[in-house]
């Protein structure tokens, strides 16, 4: 049961199915859960209210993740929020460096909530220069099986 107050993750996924196991897997783990199918549907839920991490498809209807990733970053208003890719275009799990990391499709429920709980910690022990964040998302886009 999600309490009062949880911290909310935004899940930025077009598959029904994967969106409804990362918000279930989330939930169980005490974080309130905001679903959202397109990048363009993502910036508009973060405009609304706040949240302590992001996870997001690699390959999304109306852009690359790595270009959500980017304006996530570009925005002060959210460059300080932890972004996690779940995602089947890259093969291996690669911990947060700078609050932005992947997972790799599929993943085990307590992989997410690790995941989620590492990068909730980076942001609350104060984060990373976006500078640093911006090196080690572009790291991140080579590791993924199909460019941005």
């Amino acid at each position: 049961m999600v309490e009062t107050g949880a911290p909310a993750v935004l899940i930025v996924e077009d598959d029904d199915g994967v969106r409804g196991f990362l918000t279930v897997a989330l939930e169980s783990g005490g974080y309130l859960a905001v679903g959202v199918r397109t990048g363009e549907e993502a910036m508009a839920a973060l405009r609304e209210s706040p949240v302590a991490a992001i996870l997001i498809d690699g390959i999304l209807p109306d852009m690359h993740g790595i270009r959500l990733a980017r304006a996530i970053l570009a925005d002060p208003a959210f460059e300080r929020i932890p972004i996690s890719f779940v995602t089947g275009a890259i093969r291996a799990r690669r911990g947060p460096v700078a609050g932005v990391g992947a997972l790799s499709k599929p993943l085990l429920a307590g992989e997410l909530l690790d995941a989620v709980a590492v990068l909730v910690g980076w942001n609350e022990s104060g984060g990373s220069p976006v500078t640093e964040r911006e090196a080690a998302l572009a790291e991140l886009e080579h590791i993924f099986l199909v460019g941005a």
